[in-house]
């Protein structure tokens, strides 16, 4: 590295890193690797990789510094640092230390049974109405027979399902199913997030 311009510039640059780094409140362990290297070629100064000290995986992100990449694309002189993360590896990690935040367990609580497209748009900005309340809705995706979209609730453990045909929507009522005990009422909208806010605590 004696003598050698991109050698002497490569360890400015990883002091400039380094240097900027040190004051900053991180949490994560820093390893500086002369060795490392990247797959692809368009690399032009520092790159990192990222790994969960944790886990027995390998690098879980990475990326590093281009220079004139977007030549390419006809933007010559443009430079930049990119960086790629790895969902599988990711999801493996999660998995291995199980640190999955609860809310993303959290499953639907309430499905709208869909009788069809006059009664979807019905619902459109009812649902949004429940959403914006907190609580997780979703409108099942196309008219099909009751059976199956009560199946959905079932297989999918939504406790919850609204039912709102043409009956429904001359009053401005909602059946509620609950589908743990099988009971079934006409309530308003107000009285559907009420139920679910007081179920969900």
């Amino acid at each position: 590295m004696v003598g050698s311009e991109a050698g002497i510039r490569g360890v400015e640059e990883t002091e400039y890193i380094l240097d900027r780094i040190e004051p900053l409140p991180l949490k994560a362990h820093l390893e500086t690797d002369l060795t490392l290297a990247r797959g692809l070629n368009y690399y032009t100064g520092a790159i990192f990789e990222v790994k969960a000290l944790d886990a027995e995986i390998g690098s879980i992100t990475g990326g590093g510094r281009y220079d004139n990449l977007t030549g390419v694309f006809g933007m010559a002189g443009l430079s930049g640092v990119g960086i790629s993360f790895g969902a599988d590896r990711i999801y493996d990690v999660l998995n291995q230390l199980d640190l999955y935040p609860e809310d993303t367990l959290r499953t639907t609580q309430l499905l709208f049974v869909h009788f069809g497209e006059r009664e979807a748009n019905y619902l459109l900005p009812l649902i949004a109405r429940v959403r914006a309340a907190g609580i997780r809705a979703e409108l099942y995706p196309d008219a099909a027979k009751m059976k199956k979209q009560l199946g959905y609730a079932d297989a999918n453990a939504i406790p919850f399902v609204a039912l709102v045909g043409e009956d429904e929507m001359s009053t401005g009522r909602i059946q509620l199913k609950d589908m743990r005990s099988g009971e079934q009422r006409a309530v308003t909208l107000d009285e559907l997030i009420a139920t679910l806010s007081e179920s969900h605590n």
